[in-house]
């Protein structure tokens, strides 16, 4: 084959690559607004974050370190960590030795601009500083990706996508501090690239196993059927149902889920149940049995066996292992 040919290849696959993107659902996620946070807290220091609907949060932590809890789960942050709260829960963020948070309100906040603020504690001890978001969003597609993304996504400073969403925060907060010409339009646009990096960086560290899933969120037939897996982990959730909603027969249904998603609907809720679970797990101190009938589980018995048939490892040794990160 010659080279003009070869080049023909090279653009037809480029051009193929190029659809496939635009039609993903991620090409619709849309992020409307950014509120901005540069915090400067000295020990001792506890903040409650109220929550917010159709939103995501974020932290990324500057220098010191801070303690997110959310879901039961704590979360130890050190410098040039980011941890993204999808669906703007309520949380506290607390310093290392724990000190009981106190409402966001009744920090000392200084409005600088529309969109941006500073945080400051009266403390006298180590300082840690952070600058923390509140990306808000009102696109059925962005709401029912949220949805389906689990309580936190924690992205290290070793982490390779780290440096890029460190700077996309840092871009974010320059334009919401001088607020020029056009500063609303470029910050929604930076909301959007910052979202879409954390939810790649999610994809290719947690879910390679399937990626397929993201799809069924925008199709037709299987989208309500998606918003009631993704609603509440805890419900019992059947597949005739899910087939009703929609507008199939049960085997129909299987066949176009599993065609669609690359797994049939039981296998992949028992699978996005599995990964809550070990997410709970390696950073929350709750009862083993707690975690189970929060995922759907009826005994711990029955959910230690499937746990232990997905990752190879009983629900009470990722616990351990969890537990002795957080303390080393």
């Amino acid at each position: 084959m010659d080279g003009n040919n070869l080049r023909g290849v090279d653009k037809f696959d480029l051009h193929q690559r190029r659809q496939t993107e635009t039609s993903s659902p991620l090409h619709q996620i849309k992020m409307s607004s950014v509120f901005y946070t540069h915090s400067t807290m000295k020990q001792p220091w506890g903040i409650k974050m109220p929550s917010i609907p159709s939103s995501t949060m974020f932290h990324l932590i500057l220098n010191g370190e801070a303690i997110v809890s959310v879901y039961g789960a704590r979360i130890t942050l050190g410098p040039g960590d980011f941890i993204l709260l999808p669906r703007g829960t309520g949380h506290e963020i607390v310093d290392v030795n724990n000190t009981p948070a106190i409402d966001l309100f009744e920090n000392n906040l200084e409005k600088v601009t529309e969109h941006y603020e500073r945080l400051t504690t009266s403390g006298s001890g180590d300082i840690t500083t952070t600058l923390c978001g509140t990306v808000l969003f009102d696109n059925d597609i962005t709401t029912s990706i949220i949805s389906s993304m689990p309580n936190y996504i924690l992205i290290t400073a070793q982490s390779d996508a780290r440096q890029t969403i460190e700077s996309v925060v840092q871009a974010i907060q320059r334009e919401t501090i001088h607020e020029d010409y056009g500063a609303g339009l470029i910050v929604s646009r930076l909301a959007d690239v910052l979202i879409l990096q954390c939810i790649r960086a999610w994809i290719n560290d947690v879910s390679e196993e399937n990626q397929n899933w993201i799809m069924a969120h925008t199709d037709k037939r299987l989208s309500r059927a998606m918003k009631k897996i993704h609603g509440d982990p805890a419900t019992n959730i059947d597949i005739e149902s899910l087939a009703r909603l929609s507008g199939m027969s049960r085997t129909s249904f299987i066949e176009y889920f599993k065609k669609t998603v690359g797994q049939t609907p039981k296998k992949y809720i028992t699978d996005w149940r599995l990964s809550l679970a070990r997410e709970r797990l390696s950073h929350s101190r709750e009862h083993v049995l707690n975690i189970a009938l929060e995922v759907g589980y009826q005994s711990e018995a029955a959910f230690s066996r499937a746990y232990k048939a997905k990752y190879g490892e009983s629900p009470s040794h990722t616990k351990k292992i969890g537990y002795l990160k957080a303390q080393a």
